[in-house]
């Protein structure tokens, strides 16, 4: 976005920085659903929260088949540059000793895609160039759960989401470094 230099509340010229999921669904170079976006003096990092039309069994052998990924975006002279990923999320909890309620594997639950990475914020002041909080949201990791009525989808006709409301699921909030978003 170009503003006037007269008058900063008009503007311009407006155009496109990048565009994610204009191919079809699934496109591994794409960034699928943006969830949340911070500059950087090189370029954007860009969460994604997959959801529904990104999901994929945790061993799908597909080559568009990813997790959730902060992807770079980096600024080039023409506009932006091809995204790249930087992280991936790692469900490898999910089931695991850590989950108070696995459920076997079903397209609802589990899949690539149903744990997001969002939030990503500059945290140079705190811990120097490069450094980002990013949290996961691990949306189908159970760590802690009570009896309770299902309150949260009014009734309990799933019964690998009963007692939504008296769970606790599992999340992180990390600290990465990523050196592409320091200048030279």
């Amino acid at each position: 976005m170009v503003l006037d230099p007269d008058n900063p509340k008009q503007v311009d010229s407006f155009g496109v920085f990048i565009e994610g999921d204009d191919n079809a669904v699934k496109t591994l170079a794409e960034i699928h659903q943006p969830d949340n976006v911070e500059t950087t003096p090189t370029g954007l990092l860009v969460t994604e929260d997959p959801g529904s039309s990104q999901q994929f069994p945790r061993d799908s052998q597909d080559a568009a088949a990813t997790p959730a990924r902060p992807m770079f975006v980096p600024f080039v002279s023409e506009g932006s540059g091809t995204p790249q990923s930087i992280a991936k999320v790692d469900h490898t909890a999910d089931g695991g000793p850590t989950d108070v309620h696995p459920v076997p594997p079903n397209p609802d639950i589990g899949n690539w895609g149903a744990w997001e990475s969002s939030g990503i914020v500059d945290a140079s002041a705190a811990f120097g160039e490069g450094h980002y909080l990013i949290d996961v949201q691990a949306h189908t990791l159970w760590v802690e759960k009570e009896t309770g009525p299902d309150t949260f989808i009014g009734t309990d006709t799933r019964p690998d989401d009963a007692d939504f409301t008296y769970k606790r699921e599992g999340g992180q909030l990390l600290l990465l470094y990523i050196p592409e978003t320091i200048p030279d």
